[in-house]
């Protein structure tokens, strides 16, 4: 068995108590750690000789660009509203607080990483998908009407063929990519993409912490 590879057996019950704050926390974050080694793993193996790539990749950028903004605002409400996950998380060791402090700057004005607030706006876009509005609409400030004229002069298609769900709307994939950002600095894609990452650093630190608070036996070695 390889030195890397780990397995802890648990109940979840027993390792993660419903009534325990911080278990709740960490069980959240560790949601979003499988959320973004799951899109990091397909952006990775996108296919260039597939004819969708390109939609592909502008989807899960925005995915990962709305999960940041999810795990940031997730992050800091705890941390405001339960004082137990407050100590948690000031309790973590150095590179878990770096880890903290790479994904919830992302969405706080004074961290220097700050994403200057489009995070909040792309993860309404994307995870809500854009709102219909008439006043919104009349005043020209409808992201769906505006992301719809960017997009006008393009040429598109649609494919289907006769399999059940093998439909591609390629025009609304270019749409979407009216929504992402127009002004984005190389600088600040990086940015985006090294909080992505910490957001799995942090659930390895926090989860390595939880493990240390509960009772010898509850988490037990297999392999």
């Amino acid at each position: 068995m390889s030195e890397e590879r780990h397995v802890l057996r648990l109940t979840i019950g027993g390792a993660f108590p419903a009534e325990d704050p911080v278990a709740r926390f960490v069980t959240v974050i560790a949601m979003m750690s499988n959320d973004v080694l799951r899109l990091l793993d397909l952006l990775i193996n996108v296919d260039d000789a597939d004819g969708d790539a390109g939609g592909l990749r502008v989807m899960l950028f925005r995915y990962q660009a709305a999960l940041l903004h999810e795990a940031a605002a997730f992050i800091t409400s705890a941390r405001t509203w339960f004082p137990a996950i407050d100590a948690f998380v000031a309790g973590l060791p150095e590179d878990g607080r770096a880890a903290y402090e790479q994904v919830a700057g992302a969405t706080d004005p004074r961290a220097p990483q700050h994403l200057e607030g489009w995070v909040e706006a792309h993860r309404n876009v994307t995870f809500h998908y854009p709102e219909m509005h008439p006043d919104k609409a009349a005043h020209g400030e409808e992201e769906l009407m505006n992301a719809l004229a960017d997009a006008a002069g393009l040429e598109s298609y649609i494919v289907v063929d006769r399999r059940v769900g093998d439909v591609r709307f390629a025009f609304a994939d270019e749409v979407a990519t009216q929504l992402l950002p127009k002004e984005m600095p190389p600088d600040r894609v990086a940015v985006l993409r090294e909080a992505v990452l910490a957001v799995n650093a942090f659930a390895m630190s926090v989860m390595q912490a939880h493990i240390s608070r509960m009772p010898a036996g509850t988490f037990t070695p297999i392999e």
